[in-house]
């Protein structure tokens, strides 16, 4: 290799190291007052597969306690209400596999389950074509959703 090419290498090696360590930081720094107010304010009103995926960008790290109840009610009725828009979450978690399992983690025990349940009923029945996995998991992570609920 020539002295250039181990000189970009290298660059691109730092590069990429900062970036992934910046990506780390923004993921394990503590929420501060002010971004839990903003988290719990918005966390429950998302209706959009783009607006909760922003608002995961912006708060994610402040997923815990009443946010993320907010957040678990969001995916309960963008998933509920607007099943046709499976298809945009797909792109959004194809970036980004940890948007995808904050939102499959979000199908959780402490929703209304009748909501639950026809977010199973739609990934079964209803799949959008190339879409499978996803359905798939939506499944088994509605199961344990409703297995958490019925425990004593």
């Amino acid at each position: 290799m020539s002295y250039r090419r181990r000189i970009i290498a290298v660059t691109l090696g730092c590069v990429l190291a900062l970036f992934s360590a910046g990506a780390a930081y923004a993921q394990k720094h503590a929420c501060t007052s002010l971004e839990g107010r903003h988290a719990l304010d918005e966390a429950d009103a998302l209706r959009s597969w783009d607006a909760l995926y922003k608002s995961y960008l912006t708060f994610g790290h402040c997923d815990d306690g009443a946010i993320a109840e907010g957040y678990s009610e969001s995916v309960a009725r963008i998933l509920a209400d607007h099943w046709n828009t499976l298809p945009r979450f797909v792109h959004l978690a194809g970036k980004d596999a940890a948007f995808q399992a904050f939102v499959i983690g979000h199908l959780d025990g402490t929703l209304n389950m009748d909501d639950v349940e026809k977010i199973k009923q739609d990934a079964i029945t209803h799949c959008p074509t190339g879409l499978r996995p996803t359905c798939i998991h939506l499944v088994k992570q509605a199961d344990a959703a409703l297995k958490e609920a019925s425990a004593p």
